[in-house]
């Protein structure tokens, strides 16, 4: 490993242990009081060194939901490359279970970022009103297919940020109930993708 390679390594993870420090204080005393010097005091070193890496505490926040949005993202990819030759329905079906699995396999994460009540899941150049995203974009996309074979039912194209809204408020009841501790969670979120399912099939 040369020396440029070395250093972004450092610096990677030198971020997730700034993150990491400042999801602890958020969870346990709230957005409000988070500091760059308790970042700083948690992981201890000095808050100049943390400047180094983030110019606010909401840059750091906008970082988090970037490493999230990146793996969530990934799953879902993962699905439509191996789920491709499927049913569109079935690829829906397994991609809104992959994105609520995502988001809750990093429960502390997802509370830290809501609770900062910065708006960085929908964060986007938008001018029509609606939010979008890759991610929405791509489900738009395979929505649309499921329109024009006519197992998708007409007349919901381009709102999949609503189905995405409704993934996050159930991930956010399930966190902030400890739900998705639970043995038979994933049964729960078969049940929930089922009646999401039945909203917008033929």
């Amino acid at each position: 490993m040369g020396i440029k390679e070395r250093r972004d390594v450092e610096k990677e993870e030198m971020k997730k242990r700034i993150m990491d420090a400042a999801i602890e204080v958020i969870v346990q005393e709230g957005y409000e009081k988070l500091s760059i010097r308790k970042i700083a005091a948690q992981i201890e070193y000095s808050p100049t060194t943390i400047y180094l890496y983030y110019k606010d505490k909401a840059e750091i926040i906008t970082d988090m939901s970037d490493v999230l949005y990146r793996k969530v993202m990934g799953e879902v990819v993962a699905v439509i490359n191996e789920e491709a030759a499927l049913p569109i329905d079935k690829q829906v079906h397994d991609i809104l279970r992959g994105f609520i699995k995502g988001l809750c396999s990093e429960p502390e994460m997802v509370k830290a970022i809501m609770h900062s009540g910065i708006n960085v899941v929908f964060a986007n150049d938008s001018t029509d009103g609606k939010p979008a995203n890759q991610g929405i974009d791509m489900l738009d996309h395979l929505v649309s297919i499921g329109i024009s074979q006519k197992v998708f039912r007409p007349g919901i194209e381009n709102n999949s940020w609503m189905i995405v809204s409704a993934l996050l408020g159930f991930v956010l009841s399930s966190i902030g109930s400890r739900l998705y501790l639970f043995d038979n969670f994933h049964k729960h979120i078969d049940d929930f993708v089922e009646i999401l399912m039945g909203g917008i099939k033929q």
